[in-house]
């Protein structure tokens, strides 16, 4: 048996640096918070190579007394903690001289300060743990630390790094996060000796977003601000046009830093259920204030990560207000046309055939090849439910007819009072479309997204007020599955019962299904639980009761609706153009496509050359 043995200061230093430096990105934000908690209100950055060879970074903060220089250093030593209970109370970034020890431990470290009340500056070095004499130093009020040759003495670690540009880009993302976090705060990166950015200090939150991420963005932006209180919440969200591909563009700030959670990622992706596609994110940036002894934040080596006393509540802040922020605006998109470089114009009379002139009007009929051929009332060959009688159908739709099915507690509008819709002002295109004409331009509404979020939004009424109609199955039907799939819907049986879908455990991995929603009866019953169930297995994190309510309801109302290809006559049209304005939410249907397109007059009058 190996014997037990004392580890050096010097392996122990290495062994924390391994968990605090990661990079050269992981030193400049330790020293970037730093300088911010001693004051600073401009900091200047200089790197080489990605900061490998050099990170340099001046501030003009309150500085640090000479006889402190060599206590910098020092394991464990800081200006920030005096008794045990300031740790659940912590009011800075990060305690001054704890990143400098793991820093001077694999680089080397020249760090000159000149506090506001001192008559001159002093300097000291560090490389690998030796440090020199403190000396006068003759710069101005103020800290300035040089790193040099990082991982000069850990080369596995220098092995590890990635090329100069992935290394400054974990750099600028860096000052990004601080940056956005102080918005007072001048900043000045430099690589190499040119100018990567310079950030004026600016009050304007939403033109510092701006500067990093463009117009497109900042345009798009809608404050957001829960009120006053203890804890709350503001800043900004993007309109759901504006979405992307991965979350990166989902910044959390707790008490001025930044930090990651997944939990609050979750609850801000959730207030934009509906609004956006499958595998699109959102993008904001929000700023937490809570108390600082209601939230731990050394949980983490490098501070990334929190804990809150209660979680739950500060996932239903973000929650809530971001969704109820997204309530108060309009979300129709609208249509855009790119720039093209307009064609020059050209007398139209060229593109005619030379005229026959004649004094008697022409008499034949226009040639139907225009427009097709024609085809009187009569010819036209009936839809199927057009048999059906229109009264009945309006008001009380069969559970069987394709067309406008209604959730059964929902009472049709009385359209007896609406006012007739007069011919061009409401038709359908390619039996799929609505065009609407409007003050502001032209409507171009989906009828199928926008029945299917109608239904969606009626189904999930009737849900919450406990009256889902459930057909039983006269002999429960066995159904076999995986051991971990089988395990997943036991786990959600009482879940699963308030949908419609009764479910018991049969023996090993068979379990038994003895009722479905009345709604789904055109679908196999397996086929509908297989639906619940690859999507219970896709996710990293049980869903909540909420969300996987969302997703079957979707699910459902997307087979109930109306499809694109139903031909809808014009009462079934205004009827659905009135139960348009009773949704919640009209812009979007369940699985975040727009219902809605508005093609303004503007642009109309552009594209045909009217403005």
């Amino acid at each position: 048996m190996p014997r037990i043995l004392q580890l050096s200061s010097d392996v122990v230093t290495k062994i924390a640096a391994g968990e605090v430096i990661e990079r050269p990105s992981s030193v400049v934000k330790e020293l970037l918070e730093n300088s911010i908690d001693a004051g600073a209100t401009r900091i200047e950055i200089d790197l080489e190579q990605g900061g490998t060879e050099l990170i340099r970074i001046v501030d003009n903060g309150c500085g640090i007394d000479a006889e402190d220089l060599p206590l910098a250093f020092a394991s464990h030593a800081t200006s920030k903690l005096v008794t045990a209970d300031d740790l659940f109370n912590i009011h800075t970034l990060g305690f001054r001289g704890e990143a400098l020890a793991s820093i001077g431990s694999i680089g080397h470290v020249t760090l000159q300060s000149w506090p506001t009340a001192a008559t001159r500056g002093h300097e000291i070095r560090c490389e690998g743990h030796a440090l020199s004499d403190v000396r006068p130093w003759g710069g101005s009020p103020g800290t300035r630390i040089e790193v040099r040759h990082l991982f000069y003495n850990v080369p596995v670690r220098k092995k590890f790094l990635k090329s100069i540009g992935t290394e400054l880009g974990h750099v600028t993302e860096t000052v990004t996060r601080l940056a956005l976090a102080n918005p007072s705060l001048h900043l000045v990166l430099r690589h190499n000796g040119k100018m990567v950015y310079d950030i004026p200090a600016s009050a304007n939150l939403k033109d510092r977003i701006g500067l990093f991420y463009g117009a497109e963005i900042r345009d798009a932006l809608y404050a957001v601000d829960s009120g006053p209180g203890p804890v709350s919440l503001h800043g900004y969200i993007a309109d759901p046009k504006c979405d992307r591909g991965n979350a990166k563009l989902q910044y959390l700030f707790l008490n001025g830093r930044w930090f990651r959670d997944r939990s609050l990622g979750h609850g801000f992706q959730e207030a934009y259920r509906g609004l956006l596609m499958t595998g699109r994110y959102a993008i904001g940036f929000l700023y937490l204030r809570v108390p600082p002894n209601t939230v731990d934040v050394n949980v983490h080596p490098t501070k990334a990560e929190v804990r809150f006393r209660e979680n739950a509540l500060i996932y239903s802040l973000v929650r809530s207000s971001v969704k109820n922020r997204l309530m108060e605006e309009n979300l129709i998109p609208q249509l855009r046309i790119p720039e093209q470089e307009p064609e020059p114009r050209r007398d139209f009379r060229e593109f005619l055939p030379p005229p026959q002139w004649s004094l008697n009007p022409p008499t034949s009929p226009m040639p139907q090849s225009l427009f097709g051929p024609r085809r009187d009332a009569a010819e036209q060959t009936p839809a199927p439910w057009e048999s059906l009688d229109r009264g009945a159908q309006l008001s009380t739709p069969k559970p069987a007819d394709p067309i406008l099915v209604l959730a059964p507690e929902v009472a049709a509008p009385d359209l007896s009072n609406l006012p007739a819709l007069s011919p061009g002002s409401a038709l359908q295109v390619h039996d799929s479309y609505i065009v609407l004409e409007t003050n502001d331009g032209m409507l171009v509404i989906d009828q199928h997204a926008l029945h299917e979020r109608i239904l969606f939004e009626q189904l999930r009424k009737r849900i919450r007020e406990g009256k889902l109609e459930v057909q039983k199955l006269l002999i429960p039907e066995p159904i076999d599955l995986p051991p971990e799939q089988a395990a997943i819907v036991l786990d959600f049986k009482d879940q699963l019962a308030e949908l419609g879908l009764d479910v018991s455990e049969f023996g090993g991995t068979t379990i038994l299904l003895s009722s479905y929603p009345t709604l789904l009866s055109r679908r196999p019953p397996f086929e509908i639980l297989q639906g619940v169930i690859d999507y219970l297995v896709s996710k990293d994190r049980p869903p909540t009761k909420e969300i996987l309510l969302d997703h079957l309801l979707a699910t459902m109302a997307c087979k109930a609706a109306v499809k694109a290809g139903d031909r809808l006559t014009q009462e079934e049209i205004t009827y659905l153009l009135e139960l348009r304005k009773m949704a919640e939410d009209s812009h979007h249907c369940p699985h975040g496509r727009p219902t809605t397109l508005l093609f303004s007059r503007k642009q109309l009058d552009k594209q045909f050359g009217r403005t």
